[in-house]
Parts: structure tokens; C-alpha cells; sequence
């Protein structure tokens, strides 16, 4: 009888907790999203499956650690590099943006002006491949070669020697914040990446861009900007302030630092030729160069993913902006 009413006891005393817990986490919740503003929609999905070639946009798209992801193609996850093992990016071949991306069947499809299209498998076998480590970013990246016919193609095409590598996270992934910055950023330990510059998102605004084009006689693309996630429907400038950003119900992320502009900009993504003006990237300079980021202006933030899932393009986007930071350690684990 005794051990049957401590067993009660105890079944009380832990269901009173297992109450409290909820109520608390509810209260928090429904705090949390109190503090949330919705500033906006998603209005594009973007995806480089290889590093510094052309975008393939899609309607929908998973959230993954290591970037969006839509039958099966995700972010960044090959890369072009040369006879030395260094990265090409488009500063060093701006031909590479004419490369277009296109999933097929169980395979990435590459195209090219003048070229006959490339297979590559969208998961290669890379046990029976030879690994090598890619230092990038000063950090080091496993990496396996797609192949004698990727590095035929790919050198024809830009007409220097080079070679086609993939990795994934089943080789190894970079962790954002191991990766040594000038300056602080919000990264945290476990914020994974694989070939992008910092991290696995980048997101920027339909209003900057208008705000930018307003200002030169020639318009630039979204795409100069090589974004992620574009949010439309907000003020200019105002991603400068986000900490936290939810798409839909419950994607979610947070903010790493604001994106450092280069001459990447300046390659127009559907000729592959700079502008000789250097726009839009003078313009940026002259109002957009924030400290402690040195002389390269801003546009655009660094995001990394809290909770996976899927988005669309409509979706409403919320916000925890900069004056809401106290909320941002104490609760954002939970959503």
C-alpha cells in the first residue's frame, strides 16, 4: 500500500511538472510570436547548385541545413576548380553565370552556350570516388572529383583546365561558426554550410533592389545579388535590422551578419560582361559601407536555419528585429 501511494505521489508530482512545462513553453510561445511582425512576402526562391553558375528559381523548396533543396538539387553543393585546386568563382571566370542548372530525372543537367548538355548524378556514389580536402574559407571541405567527362566539359567551356567536385553533409560540412570573421557575427556552433561564401542563406529584398535601380540609368537583377530568399512588400533597407526571420509557420532562422558586396555585382547574369560604370556596386559604396565591415558596402543578410521545413513562394515572412533582441536567447530554442 505504502509503495503504491509514493507511486502515485510521484506520477502526481511529475504530471504537475509535466503541466507546468507546457503552460510555460505556451506562455513563452504565444510571447514569442506576439513579438514577431510580419513585414512582408516570400517572392522568390533561388537556387545555385553549383557555386557561381546560373540559378535555377523554383515556386517551393525545402529548408535544409545546408540550403534550400527542390527534387532533389540543393544549394552550392557542386563547384568548379582549377588544375591547382583553387576555387573558380565568376571574379576569376564570369562565364560561369551562363551555366544554366536544371534538375532531370535523377540527374543535374548542365547547359552551355555552344555545348552539349552534361549528366551529373544528383547523389553520387562517393564511396567508390577518391577523396580529396578543399581548404576553403580557411576551413577544409571533403570533396570528390564528377569525373573525366565533367572535367573535359567544364575546361572546353571556359577554356582553361579545370574540374567539376561535390560534397555533401554525408562527406563533412563547414561550420559557420569556426570560421574566423574581422568582426562579431551571430553565428553559432552547428551552423552548417558546404560551398557557400559564409552561410547557407542569403536573403535580400525586393524594395532595396527598387530603391538601388531607382538610382542608375540602367537597372541590375536580383540575381547580381545572387540571393536565396527574396522578401517583397517591406521598406528598403529594413533586413539590416533582423535577428530572427520565420517563413509560413514554422521555417525559421536567424541572423548571421549583413552580406559584403564585390564585383560579382557588376557581372550582368545574362552575358556574363561587367558593366563598365562598376554599377551597381559605386552606387552601394557610397552609402551602404557600415562599420566594423570595412570599405565593402552591404546589401542582403547572412542567414542560418533553426527549424527545417518547407516554404513557397507567397508565404507570409515574419520578423524579430534588432530592438528585440532580449527575447532572442531566452526563447528562440523552443519555435
Amino acid at each position: 500500500m505504502f509503495l503504491q501511494q509514493e507511486s502515485a505521489h510521484l506520477m502526481a508530482t511529475l504530471a504537475g511538472a509535466a503541466l507546468f512545462k507546457v503552460i510555460a513553453l505556451s506562455y513563452v510561445e504565444k510571447n514569442h510570436r506576439k513579438r514577431f511582425q510580419k513585414i512582408g512576402t516570400v517572392a522568390n526562391l533561388f537556387i545555385y547548385p553549383v557555386k557561381s553558375c546560373g540559378v535555377t528559381e523554383v515556386t517551393e523548396a525545402d529548408c535544409t541545413t545546408v540550403g534550400l533543396q527542390f527534387e532533389g538539387l540543393t544549394d552550392r553543393h557542386w563547384m568548379i576548380i582549377d588544375e591547382n585546386m583553387q576555387v573558380l568563382t565568376m571574379k576569376e571566370a564570369p562565364r560561369l553565370t551562363l551555366i544554366k542548372c536544371i534538375s532531370f530525372n535523377d540527374s543535374i543537367r548542365l547547359t552551355a552556350p555552344g555545348m552539349t548538355p552534361l549528366e551529373l548524378s544528383k547523389n553520387p556514389d562517393i564511396r567508390s570516388h577518391d577523396r580529396q580536402v578543399k581548404i576553403m574559407c580557411q576551413q577544409a571541405i571533403p570533396i570528390v572529383h564528377c569525373g573525366s567527362q565533367a572535367e573535359s566539359w567544364i575546361s572546353t567551356f571556359l577554356q582553361r583546365p579545370a574540374r567539376i567536385v561535390y560534397s555533401c553533409s554525408d562527406l563533412g560540412v563547414r561550420d559557420v561558426f569556426d570560421r574566423k570573421r574581422k568582426w562579431p557575427n551571430s553565428a553559432r556552433k552547428g551552423d552548417s554550410t558546404i560551398f557557400s561564401y559564409l552561410t547557407s542563406y542569403l536573403v535580400c529584398t525586393s524594395a532595396s533592389l527598387n530603391l538601388i535601380n531607382g538610382q542608375l540609368t540602367s537597372p541590375v537583377s536580383m540575381i547580381n545579388f545572387r540571393p536565396s530568399i527574396v522578401v517583397e512588400n517591406t521598406e528598403p533597407f529594413d533586413e539590416d535590422m533582423w535577428t530572427e526571420v520565420k517563413i509560413g509557420e514554422h521555417v525559421l532562422f536567424h541572423s548571421v551578419e549583413p552580406c559584403r558586396r564585390c564585383t560579382v555585382t557588376t557581372i550582368d547574369p545574362v552575358t556574363a560582361k561587367s558593366r563598365d560604370d562598376r554599377q551597381p556596386l559605386e552606387l552601394l559604396k557610397s552609402f551602404r559601407c557600415r562599420q566594423p565591415y570595412g570599405t565593402a558596402p552591404i546589401f542582403g543578410l547572412y542567414l542560418s536555419l533553426d527549424i527545417p521545413g518547407h516554404i513557397r513562394v507567397g508565404d507570409p515572412v515574419l520578423v524579430l528585429k534588432a530592438d528585440d533582441s532580449e527575447l532572442i536567447h531566452s526563447s528562440s530554442s523552443y519555435f
